[in-house]
């Protein structure tokens, strides 16, 4: 294995590690401060999006931050998993994906305000398969790009 390859495979391990840290620090969060923190974060991007926050409310916001954190982790399981194995990995980047939900939720019941949601976990597979979705897309982008570049046929 090569240094550079030894590299990527670590930094896009250390990314997806981040993004759990982040995960989990906002899921260990007492109810009140996790409702300041996205009304928070709901009036600044309402700033921009003003009708669009408006319309969608509150819970469905905090839905769609639930999605787009694990599209993201998703994202970065997918890349971690294509380095480590040299090919693309979704199922089990879904199947980890979901389980660090599961787990996520566990947490929450030990935290003040907060409960096991199973809503929650439905919404964080789906940004998952959103995710993995991105995922593929781009890998098979590159791969074409990649086989154009280098005037290879189909």
């Amino acid at each position: 294995m090569t240094t550079k390859r030894k590299i990527t495979i670590t930094i896009s391990w250390l990314l997806a590690g981040i993004c759990m840290a982040i995960i989990f620090s906002l899921s260990h969060q007492p109810s009140t401060e996790s409702a300041e923190l996205s009304i928070s974060v709901m009036n600044f991007v309402g700033i921009i999006f003003t009708e669009f926050i408006e319309a969608i409310g509150h819970d469905n916001f905090r839905s769609l931050a639930h999605a787009l954190e694990y599209c993201g982790l998703a994202l970065l399981l997918f890349n971690a998993f294509y380095h480590t194995f040299q090919k693309p990995r979704a199922l089990l980047s879904l199947a980890f994906s979901v389980l660090y939900s599961f787990t996520d939720e566990i947490h929450q019941i030990f935290i003040e305000g907060r409960a096991f949601q199973f809503i929650d976990l439905a919404v964080d597979a789906a940004g998952s398969l959103a995710g993995i979705a991105a995922g593929y897309i781009i890998y098979v982008a590159i791969k074409h790009i990649t086989k154009h570049r280098r005037g290879e046929k189909n």
